[in-house]
């Protein structure tokens, strides 16, 4: 049996949710028996089956990005822990963390998938990686990390080089490919645009703080007139960001979409020219919308942060790796990528490499299914 303790769960979505949900489904198939733990974006308690995964959702008193606190935590963890073999804690949390400050859990294979360093929290941050973090990496059995550049550049993970496991995040090639009949028309039409020159950038994601989306809107500024960027998602820093695009007056050029349906985005991937990740710290520890997209032929930009978002784009094959907090970089980057001569097929090839099958085939041998 296998429990995964993770701070959101779909449908609320992102790119920890759809590991954290991919491994639910591998430890029904191979453990029988799969639950999950969550904290409910709302004062609710719910109990769900969802693919005959049983899903906890606990009622939470503080949801406050990045921190959700709920009251059941520690009993729902210590009652369904007695039932299981093996514990996933997808890091970072908060709470599960602060639980092993002066707690264990005995019996059980801990196992921590790091997903993240803490960054950009200021001496808090520090404080927090020293000790809680620390303490609790220390009692797990097993760290996955996503890919060997975090393992060399974490001040963190240095000390625990032993408990690790390299496995790297995943696409689903069987949803994500080309499709020609895609959303670019739509898109165009949305911004009343009529060019047949007209070259689409794109984002899809989480708007939150380490994004560094308000790199991609200074350069799209600097871009020529049928350039145009299209930021598709949600998160705090929506508000922020749709003020500066007025204040800039590229409401011509920028468009903001909300959250699309799992099942169409390949449609808006496949329409864009180029899809830009413009992180600004490590808090980007993959990106796995990046694989996504390559994997629907379309080349990336993304930024050397010593994590995964410079392991899966290859500069110069998939697309180009800039530093980050550098709009002019990103301008010439853009231009460069989208009136270069990146091969389709080389794209995809590259983004097989993170095929679901193979993802699955790691979890499990770490889980010794």
């Amino acid at each position: 049996m296998l429990l995964n303790v993770v701070k959101m769960f779909p449908p609320e979505m992102g790119g920890v949710e759809v590991v954290a949900k991919e491994i639910s489904k591998i430890g029904k198939q191979y453990f029988k028996e799969s639950f999950v733990i969550t904290f409910n974006n709302e004062n609710k308690f719910i109990i769900e089956n969802i693919d005959g995964v049983k899903v906890y959702r606990l009622k939470t008193i503080l949801r406050k990005d990045p921190v959700r606190i709920s009251f059941q935590y520690n009993s729902y963890l210590k009652k369904i822990s007695k039932e299981v073999r093996k514990i996933i804690f997808h890091f970072p949390a908060f709470q599960p963390e602060m639980f092993f400050l002066f707690k264990d859990i005995k019996n059980v294979e801990k196992i921590s998938f790091y997903h993240a360093d803490i960054t950009g929290r200021g001496k808090l941050g520090k404080l927090y990686n020293n000790y809680i973090v620390f303490n609790y990496l220390k009692k797990m059995d097993k760290i996955i990390v996503t890919s060997p550049n975090i393992i060399k550049t974490s001040p963190v993970l240095s000390k625990f080089t032993n408990k690790i496991e390299i496995i790297p995040l995943f696409v689903n090639t069987n949803h994500f490919f080309y499709r020609p009949n895609n959303m670019k028309k739509n898109i165009l039409d949305k911004l009343s645009i009529m060019k047949k020159d007209a070259k689409i950038v794109m984002y899809i994601g989480r708007l939150g703080r380490y994004k560094g989306l308000e790199y991609l809107i200074e350069a799209t500024k600097k871009l020529p007139k049928n350039y145009f960027t299209v930021i598709i998602g949600n998160g705090p820093k929506k508000k922020k960001l749709e003020k500066m695009v007025k204040s800039e007056k590229i409401n011509n050029k920028v468009i903001f979409i909300n959250h699309i349906p799992y099942n169409k985005m390949p449609e808006y991937y496949s329409a864009a020219d180029v899809f830009v990740l413009p992180s600004i710290d490590r808090g980007e520890a993959f990106g796995l919308v990046a694989i996504e997209a390559m994997a629907c032929g379309v080349p990336v930009i993304t930024t050397e942060l010593g994590t995964g978002t410079s392991f899966h784009n290859i500069n110069g094959i998939t697309g180009k790796i800039v530093p980050p907090k550098n709009s002019e970089a990103l301008k010439n980057a853009i231009l460069e990528v989208i009136n270069g001569n990146f091969k389709k097929e080389e794209i995809i090839k590259r983004a097989k490499n993170f095929s679901l099958d193979i993802f699955k085939n790691n979890i499990i041998k770490v889980l010794g299914g």
